[in-house]
């Protein structure tokens, strides 16, 4: 029986990128989007073509309406099959400091970042008991810059409830975090302003997707690692 992976957000950049890397792991792979769908049937097709002995399966849900979220999951575990390890990855991007972010999108980088990773987190604790939740976070957590701080601030809470959930759940479960540095240009920025970050990096050296698999597979392989952050940032976090 192929082991089973849940990633959330995964039908785009690097979403899809871990989606494959998992395939070619010889996972199955319970997809995540919320408007991304068509890009994730396609996803879901090209894995079947490629993979004809794994499972592949789409979930659409907006992480946002993470009351709900609970009754979904289990269901979902139902269909698909407890995974064995899971990947929070969805993330929203919001540019706006602390005095002008508004009282909705406070709630919704909370419930996009926080919330839903803590339902999710609930789920499989109750019906697998055991696993691996790997989150990926941005380096700016090491940071207070406060141009997108309500997304910091709640990059910042997922860190927090790592090592929290990572105490509570141990010895069967283990959870950790990848901080990510410059892997792509954030969604509206050129490549200039990308190349920008990159040089301005202690390593001056773009963050690779083969880099994030790798640290993926450290994590997922180290049965001695729980409650870490491993920043896989060209030293980004050091600034």
């Amino acid at each position: 029986m192929n082991r089973r992976v849940f990633i959330t957000g995964g039908a785009k950049r690097l979403g899809k990128s871990m989606v494959m890397f998992f395939a070619k792991e010889g996972y199955d792979v319970l997809v995540h989007v919320n408007e991304s769908v068509s890009e994730g049937q396609q996803l879901i097709a090209e894995l079947n073509n490629q993979f004809p002995n794994q499972k592949f399966q789409l979930f659409s849900f907006n992480l946002k309406d993470w009351k709900n979220l609970d009754s979904k999951c289990e269901q979902l575990f139902m269909e698909f099959g407890l995974p064995h390890v899971i990947v929070h990855n969805a993330s929203a991007y919001l540019e706006a400091n602390l005095e002008n972010v508004t009282n909705l999108q406070m709630e919704e980088m909370m419930a996009i970042h926080l919330f839903s990773p803590m339902v999710i987190g609930k789920v499989f604790k109750r019906k697998a008991g055991k696993g691996q939740i790997i989150s990926i976070l941005d380096s700016a957590i090491s940071t207070n810059n406060s141009s997108h701080g309500m997304y910091l601030l709640a990059k910042k809470a997922l860190n927090d409830y790592s090592k929290m959930s990572a105490l509570e759940w141990a010895p069967l479960i283990r959870v950790n975090c990848i901080a990510l540095g410059p892997v792509l240009p954030p969604e509206g920025k050129d490549k200039q302003y990308f190349n920008k970050v990159v040089s301005e990096a202690p390593l001056s050296l773009q963050v690779s997707e083969g880099a994030l698999h790798t640290s993926l597979l450290y994590l997922i392989k180290n049965a001695n690692v729980t409650g870490q952050t491993l920043f896989c940032d060209s030293g980004q976090h050091l600034m």
